[in-house]
C-alpha cells in the first residue's frame, strides 16, 4: 500500500504505524484533524467521549507520528502533520473508509457545531477590532494576485494574521502556510475562518513579530496586512520579517492609508519607504488603492541578499512609537 518515497524500509515502523491507527476512535480522530486544528476539548465535545480516553488515544497517534501537538497559552491543539511520510501514510489510511459512513457524517456536523461555538467566542472578544471586520476581501484578493503574478507559493508566513484574511486568499496558492499572532483569541477566529474553507494545509501559531517563532530563510512569500502602523517598532518587525524570508523572497504589506498617515511624520508613503529599507527590502513597489471605499498601500518588495545590521543602525530613527488601541494585538 505505501509505495515510493513514502515507503519505509523499516517494517517494524509499518507495522507501529498501522497498529497505532487500527481502532475505530483513532481513525475518526485522524479524519477530524485532517481538515485543521482542534483541542482535546473540542475533540471531546465533537466525539462525546472522555477527556482521559481521548487523551490516551490522541498520545498513541502522536507517538506513532500521525498526529503534531502544540500549545497556545491553556489549550492544546493537535493536528496532522504538513507534510511527510506519515501525512501520506494518513491519507492512504482513511482513503480506505468511505467519508459518508453514517458516524464520519456525524462527526462531521459536530465539529461544525463546535468550531461555529468557537468563532462566536473569539469574534465576541475580538468585537473592538473593526479595521479587520471591515476588510475588503474581494477587492484586495484582486490586487494582490495582480502584484502577485501567477506563480504557485511554495513556503507562506503571514504576520499578525488577525482573522486569518491573507492566509484565506494566498492560502489556496501555498503549499504550506503559517498564521502567527500574538491574540489567542484571534487565531482561534483565523482557524475557524481557515480551515472552514478546506485550508487544512495552513496552520497557526502564536508568537510575537518581534521574534518569530521560525527559522531563519524559511519561507518564500511574507505578508503583513495592517499591523506596521500600529506597531510600536515597525522597523523592527520588518527585520524580523526579513530574517525569515529566504533570499530574493518576496515581502507584501497591505496599510491602511488614513492610519499610516496619522502617525507619519510625513508623507505615509515615504514614511512606508523608509521602513522598507531599514528592514532590508530592496526595491519596493508602493500601490496606492481604494478598497472597499477606503485608502490602501499595498507595497512588495524583495528580501535583500545583503546584510541589513548596518541599515538597522543608521535608520533606527524610523521605528517611532506608534501606538494605538488596536497596537495590542501583535505588541
Amino acid at each position: 500500500m505505501f509505495k515510493g518515497s513514502v515507503a519505509s524500509k523499516d517494517l517494524e515502523q509499518v507495522v507501529r504505524a498501522l497498529k497505532s491507527a487500527a481502532e475505530p476512535t483513532r481513525l475518526r480522530l485522524l479524519v477530524l484533524l485532517s481538515h485543521g486544528e482542534l483541542t482535546v476539548g473540542e475533540l471531546c465535545c465533537v466525539l462525546g467521549q472522555s477527556q482521559p480516553r481521548i487523551s490516551r488515544h490522541l498520545r498513541v497517534l502522536t507517538e506513532a507520528g500521525f498526529l503534531d501537538r502544540f500549545r497556545e497559552q491553556q489549550c492544546v491543539y493537535y493536528r496532522a502533520p504538513v507534510s511527510g511520510r506519515y501525512l501520506e501514510w494518513s491519507r492512504q489510511v482513511l482513503a480506505m473508509a468511505d467519508p459518508d459512513t453514517a458516524v464520519l457524517r456525524h462527526d462531521r456536523e459536530q465539529a461544525a457545531r463546535v468550531v461555529r461555538e468557537r468563532a462566536n467566542v473569539a469574534s465576541q472578544q475580538l468585537h473592538g477590532n473593526a479595521a479587520e471586520e471591515a476588510a475588503p476581501r474581494d477587492d484586495l484578493t484582486t490586487v494582490l494576485l495582480e502584484e502577485l503574478g501567477p506563480s504557485s507559493i511554495d513556503e507562506l508566513l503571514d504576520i499578525g494574521t488577525g482573522s486569518g484574511l491573507m492566509l484565506e486568499i494566498l492560502g489556496p496558492r501555498a503549499q504550506h502556510a503559517v498564521g502567527i499572532d500574538i491574540s489567542a483569541p484571534a487565531l482561534r477566529l483565523a482557524r475557524t475562518r481557515v480551515h472552514g474553507v478546506g485550508l487544512s494545509h495552513c496552520e497557526f501559531r502564536r508568537g510575537d513579530m518581534y521574534s518569530l517563532p521560525c527559522e531563519d530563510g524559511a519561507f518564500d512569500i511574507v505578508t503583513i496586512d495592517r499591523v506596521l502602523a500600529l506597531a510600536e517598532r515597525p522597523v523592527a518587525a520588518l527585520l524580523e520579517a526579513a530574517r525569515a524570508l529566504r533570499p530574493g523572497g518576496r515581502l507584501v504589506v497591505v496599510e491602511d492609508f488614513e492610519q499610516l498617515a496619522a502617525s507619519a511624520v510625513d508623507n505615509p508613503l515615504a514614511q512606508l519607504r523608509r521602513w522598507l529599507a531599514g528592514g532590508g527590502f530592496d526595491g519596493a513597489r508602493l500601490r496606492p488603492c481604494d478598497l472597499a471605499e477606503r485608502h490602501f498601500i499595498v507595497a512588495t518588495a524583495r528580501h535583500s541578499s545583503q546584510p541589513v545590521g548596518a541599515v538597522q543602525d543608521t535608520l533606527r530613527i524610523a521605528d517611532q512609537n506608534l501606538i494605538s488601541s488596536h497596537g495590542a494585538r501583535l505588541v
